[in-house]
């Protein structure tokens, strides 16, 4: 697997990034939510499946294709995460649509902070703080 590298970022690079970003939370979220309800269904045939039902049962064969469709579901779910990787970005929470850049200011690398919903990176924070160390960008620059 090829090893992906974070990049340091500028303002307005990371801010490029923001409408891409957008739509892969939207498919990673949905890809979440459905193998979520996947996850569901396998418990409750696997309930009826263990109980004694037979390979050749209705109960069984659709116990076989919610695991095929929820194996299918993390196999995307993966290659997105991969996607967003590759643009050097950091997804640090997917359910808040949280994504860090590394940028240098002040001679120093810092995390520039975006969290989903926000129009233009309007924050930052140091390396070693998250979230709620959160700046305004007006501090850094």
């Amino acid at each position: 697997m090829e090893r992906i590298r974070n990049k340091i970022f500028s303002v307005e690079e990371a801010n490029r990034l923001i409408p891409a970003l957008e739509g892969a939370l939207d498919t990673l979220g949905g890809i979440a939510r459905s193998a979520t309800a996947l996850r569901r269904e396998i418990e409750v045939l696997g309930a009826i499946a263990g109980s004694g039902a037979s390979e050749e049962s209705p109960d069984v064969r659709q116990l076989r294709e919610k695991e095929r469709l929820q194996e299918e579901a993390l196999e995307r779910f993966r290659s997105e995460l991969a996607a967003i990787a590759q643009h050097g970005c950091i997804l640090r929470d997917l359910e808040l649509g949280l994504v860090d850049f590394y940028t240098m200011a002040q001679g120093r690398v810092v995390c520039l902070c975006w969290r989903r919903g926000e129009p233009r990176i309007e924050h930052w924070h140091p390396l070693d703080e998250g979230f709620s160390g959160r700046r305004p960008l007006s501090e850094l620059l």
